[in-house]
């Protein structure tokens, strides 16, 4: 198995995409230095999904 195939993961992949659609429509998220709690929380969900795809990671 290659490195790209070992990255793909369906739940992470979508959990960043999910992310990215919410930044982009979000003027919180777009404007440096304002907080977006959707936002952190979108993120959020990604990180936890990247963890749960590379266990024997420390995090």
């Amino acid at each position: 198995m290659t490195a790209a195939e070992e990255t793909k993961d369906p739940f992470a992949d979508e959990a960043w995409r999910t992310a990215i659609e919410h930044a982009a429509g979000c003027l919180a998220c777009r404007t440096p230095g304002a907080g977006c709690q959707t936002g952190e929380a979108l993120l959020d969900a990604y990180n936890a999904a990247m963890r749960q795809r590379r266990p024997g990671d420390a995090g």
